[in-house]
């Protein structure tokens, strides 16, 4: 679908002329705010129904010594995978409740176009990154103690093959299904810049720490955009898996090299931190040239982006998961 046709279409269903008024107003404030209090209530129970299923495989298998059994990386797979089953099927359901409006485009792009994107991503993780770590740095500076950056612990003890598993393999697949289709599908008529910036918060906030909020909400709306034009789950799929393997698959070889063979590693090493500055670099260049030709589909509500975004985030299901998302960032400090 073109960009003419596909505003067209959304523009079906819109007030006619003479129907814009007080009441009419008044009438979208509350169904926005009702359509995005349910979303944030069903984010809000992915993230009980996360930690729980969690919290309980990890004490099932200590309390039966099935973690000494299995051994350390297999435990941790089971702890980390334990949430999917229930969790995204879940969400899947709960989102019915929430009131659909609009739809996504169905666009084609290029290997040239997706390539662009890409590398505008890279250099989005790459900044995101040293903006989350700066921010500790400073944090546990007054603090007066290194804040550890638990997920990079958590890929740098693990194996090779769980990291591909669990980061690379499963992780993207699941994110990309609940926070980009699962939810887009429903909120794509509220015009792109809201769906973009829910997506790529509630993302960010699921993440639970600032090491990698910056650059998980940075990523989000970049992957919103994708599938909010082109309708393909499996770009956004297909570059988050590209983006964690670089951030963890490689990191993870770089070490074992340099254990091995130092002078290698830190050519390597050097090497990889050339490429990061090039994506960085061309990222920006990239989407200073490159931003004309982007377009965000406006809303179908007609509201003042104001209002839109009181109804958006002002309602008890957003506020509750923001809370919740506090208290996690809290944690991790």
């Amino acid at each position: 679908m073109d960009h003419q046709n596909w505003n067209q279409s959304q523009d079906q269903g819109r007030p006619g002329p003479g129907s814009w008024g007080p009441a009419y107003e008044k009438q979208v404030m509350k169904e926005t705010r009702r359509c995005f209090s349910r979303t944030g209530f069903v984010f809000l129970a992915f993230l009980a129904v996360s930690y729980v299923s969690q919290t309980a495989v990890m004490t099932v298998m200590a309390a039966t010594g099935l973690s000494d059994r299995l051994g350390y990386d297999l435990s941790m797979l089971m702890t980390i995978f334990s949430m999917y089953p229930v969790a995204v099927p879940l969400t899947a359901l709960l989102m019915r409740w929430v009131p659909g409006r609009g739809e996504v485009g169905r666009e084609r792009w290029g290997f040239g176009k997706l390539c662009g994107f890409f590398v505008v991503c890279m250099g989005v993780l790459y900044v995101g990154n040293l903006i989350g770590t700066i921010l500790m740095v400073v944090v546990g500076g007054i603090k007066g103690e290194f804040i550890v950056n638990d997920m990079q612990e958590l890929i740098m003890s693990m194996k090779p093959w769980t990291t591909m598993v669990s980061a690379v393999i499963v992780a993207p697949i699941m994110e990309e299904l609940v926070f980009r289709k699962f939810l887009l599908d429903r909120i794509a008529g509220f015009g792109h810049w809201t769906a973009m910036a829910v997506s790529g918060l509630v993302f960010g906030i699921v993440h639970g720490n600032f090491y990698q909020f910056f650059y998980a909400f940075g990523l989000g709306m970049i992957f919103a955009y994708i599938y909010l034009h082109t309708g393909k789950i499996t770009y956004t799929i297909g570059f988050h898996m590209l983006i964690n393997f670089w951030g963890s698959m490689l990191p993870l070889g770089l070490l074992k090299i340099m254990e091995t063979h130092l002078v290698l590693g830190s050519v390597l090493t050097i090497g990889n931190m050339m490429v990061m500055i090039g994506f960085v670099i061309c990222g920006v260049v990239l989407l200073i040239v490159c931003w004309k030709d982007l377009y965000f589909l406006p809303a179908r509500d007609e509201l003042s982006a104001g209002k839109r975004a009181a109804a958006v985030w002002c309602n008890v299901g957003m506020i509750l998961f923001m809370i919740c998302g506090m208290i996690l960032f809290a944690g991790s400090l």
